[in-house]
């Protein structure tokens, strides 16, 4: 209580990222910025407002956190314009990937391949599958890759639901939309990782190497896992919510 005093009188300073947060917000919301939403340099904003650099990249953090502006890889930070409402979270039996993005997926591409059964597989799956199909998908936002997730399907999973692999379009299909249909459920674990762009081989995921990993396994009973994934969800594309009621 006596440090809230402290704050009320004015005898306790405000943090400077703070400060300068608070400004930035008050001229994002005036206006003050180019119509492409394209906040100046770095550099040149640490000078106009009279701040280090490192105090600005503080307060540049703190806006990317609370959803006002975004950091685009190369070509600088940019004001997040008319935020899309986030229609589904975690909670929801729905894509992970899909409810973790900023922006909307335009393009899936989908490889497979079919290997023998392993210790890992099996104990991933927790059967012993006959074969197994692995499943690389990169999502992609106007075609650059955005997320990648990694697919373990039962060969056992493909036949019981007439799944023709010669077509990938029912696969891809039955990965993004079928397996999250009732009655199935899923368990989704969430991990950091710096393991996408390895995992990921084929299309470098993320610049800045972090990762969310959503670990997620999908059942159509309790005794029975259809597929496992693993979604890599780089943290500059993520908007991860989880809605608790």
């Amino acid at each position: 209580m006596e440090d809230l005093k402290l704050w009320i009188e004015g005898q306790k300073k405000v943090p400077k990222c703070v400060a300068i947060y608070d400004k930035l917000f008050k001229m994002i919301n005036e206006g003050h910025f180019d119509e492409e939403g394209k906040l100046p340099s770095e550099p040149n904003l640490a000078k106009i407002m009279g701040v280090s650099r490192m105090t600005l990249r503080q307060a540049i953090s703190l806006l990317i956190e609370d959803g006002i502006i975004k950091n685009m890889q190369g070509k600088g930070n940019f004001l997040i314009k008319d935020a899309k409402p986030v229609k589904k979270g975690l909670e929801n039996l729905h894509h992970p990937v899909h409810s973790s993005l900023s922006d909307d997926v335009d393009d899936v591409e989908l490889e497979f391949k079919i290997v023998p059964p392993s210790d890992y597989t099996n104990k991933v799956l927790g059967s012993k599958p006959v074969a197994v199909v692995f499943v690389d998908r990169w999502y992609k936002t106007m075609g650059k890759i955005a997320a990648y997730t990694l697919s373990m399907v039962p060969i056992e999973t493909i036949t019981e639901n007439s799944i023709d692999l010669s077509d990938k379009s029912r696969l891809l299909e039955f990965l993004e939309k079928k397996i999250y249909q009732k009655p199935n459920q899923s368990r989704i674990r969430l991990y950091f990782s710096q393991a996408g762009n390895f995992v990921s081989s084929k299309y470098p995921l993320s610049k800045e190497k972090k990762s969310f990993l959503l670990e997620e396994t999908v059942y159509i009973s309790k005794e029975k896992i259809i597929v496992h994934n693993k979604h890599y969800v780089p943290v500059e594309n993520s908007q991860i919510i989880i809605e608790r009621k």
